[in-house]
């Protein structure tokens, strides 16, 4: 029927199952058993800087992280303003309260823009891929016929 790794030329479907396009299925949080069907439709490449920058959560994150970097940067030209500190520590303490405030700001950001229902797809395909290699050959498509039915491909079974 054109799909990889099923018994027998025939395969177990959910015929009652909504249907919806397989971009459509990345973007909500789907059972580990989905996505064993086909984890290549779920991974995202963490080393894709705008799909990765997508997740988590666009413009929004990075104006948070701005945001916070700012911050950051204000406290400490406040607490300096009446007590300089010297070259090397100025730019040490600088530093450090810039980026602890990106960290918080990407933090929130994340939390208020970000899009954790295609992280956890995203981890749980990637986990899958690196544990079970042989599921990178899989080409199945129109996954919504599988949700409800339980992965049969060889390499998922335990011996």
């Amino acid at each position: 029927m054109g799909h990889d790794n099923h018994h027998g030329g025939h395969e177990k479907t959910n015929p009652h199952a909504v249907q919806e396009t397989d971009v459509e299925l990345t973007q909500r949080i789907r059972s580990i058993e989905l996505i064993k069907h086909n984890p290549n439709v779920f991974h995202v490449n963490p080393f894709d800087f705008g799909k990765s920058l997508e997740i988590a959560g666009g413009l929004g994150f990075e104006a948070s992280v701005a945001t916070g970097a700012g911050f950051g940067w204000w406290y400490y030209a406040q607490r300096t303003r009446l007590n300089p500190a010297t070259f090397y520590t100025g730019i040490a303490l600088a530093f450090s309260r810039i980026f602890l405030g990106a960290v918080v700001g990407g933090w929130v950001g994340y939390l208020k823009f970000g899009d954790r229902q295609r992280l956890h797809n995203a981890w749980v395909a990637e986990r899958l891929r690196r544990r079970y290699p042989d599921s990178l050959n899989l080409t199945v498509h129109d996954l919504w016929r599988f949700k409800g039915v339980k992965a049969d491909q060889h390499y998922y079974r335990w011996t």
